[in-house]
């Protein structure tokens, strides 16, 4: 399958970024695909990678999940911590939460969380997400990277998205959803070898209470394969209900569905619907 040229520029614009000034720590071990014990100043802490969320321990691939994890962190790591709490940033199990680093500059290629993604063992999980946030307020700051890597992986069928998926065999799947801030995005791909024509019959639903139609607004909309679909919603798409826009370059296409907050609800379900017929579905964490 030919990769859209989408995944080319945003490698070449986004090579690293200006994060926060970043703590050296040995890696230890691997609790789980998401969790790591590292030694900072002398000292062992647990740390929960901030951002995803891996296959369980005990689930499908869950021991792949911690051998590759121990496999890349037994080294030197670096962490990026919380500006503000440091190393009183924790969760509920009392983890640090931290940003985790295979290299001492913050890139998709060193980002640990894009690495686990990319190979299907983790998927992102944003958690106790506020819509005032900026894109680069830490807790959302590489979420960027995490979803392109999650399309990757998707469309390729690794991992999480392959044996350990019960809809394996969906070429029309929803790779991620962005459910937060004023541009909700869901992301749609063909992962198949046939155009769809998502027009006749499908669409995506939030389920139980809202429904796009896609053949309600256009009488084609043609998807190829390893094309993505980016349906909006938001108020910053307010006016552009059933609007679309393709990218050819890319193999892009952006749907503005409507202006209202589709995606609130904690762990609600996306479903791809064709006919009456549940194709797909998705599950995304709480806000």
């Amino acid at each position: 399958m030919r990769l859209p040229s989408i995944f080319a520029v945003f490698l070449l614009l986004n090579l690293s970024t200006m994060g926060e000034e970043l703590v050296e720590s040995t890696g230890l071990w691997a609790v789980d695909g998401d969790t790591i014990v590292v030694e900072i100043a002398g000292k062992r802490d647990e740390l929960r990678i901030m951002g995803i969320d891996a296959v369980e321990r005990q689930g499908c691939l869950g021991k792949e999940a911690v051998e590759f994890a121990q496999g890349l962190i037994t080294r030197t790591l670096w962490l990026e911590l919380d500006p503000e709490k440091g190393l009183e940033r924790r969760d509920r199990n009392g983890r640090l939460l931290a940003h985790v680093f295979l290299a001492p500059v913050q890139t998709p290629g060193s980002s640990l969380a894009v690495t686990l993604v990319r190979e299907g063992f983790a998927k992102l999980d944003v958690r106790d997400v506020k819509d005032i946030w900026g894109e680069d307020y830490f807790d959302i700051r590489y979420t960027p990277w995490i979803i392109h890597a999650q399309i990757l992986a998707a469309l390729e069928r690794q991992g999480w998205w392959g044996e350990c998926d019960p809809l394996l065999d969906a070429d029309l799947v929803i790779a991620a959803i962005k459910h937060w801030g004023n541009d909700e995005i869901v992301y749609i791909v063909n992962r198949g070898n046939e155009v769809l024509d998502l027009a006749a019959g499908w669409a995506l639903t939030s389920h139980p209470s809202q429904a796009l139609d896609f053949g309600r607004y256009t009488r084609e909309l043609l998807l190829p394969p390893g094309w993505i679909l980016r349906v909006h919603t938001g108020p910053i798409n307010s006016g552009r209900k059933g609007e679309f826009v393709v990218n050819r370059e890319a193999g892009l296409i952006d749907w503005y569905w409507t202006g209202r907050k589709i995606w609130r609800r904690e762990g609600d379900v996306a479903q791809l619907i064709f006919g009456e017929t549940v194709v797909y579905e998705y599950r995304y964490p709480e806000r």
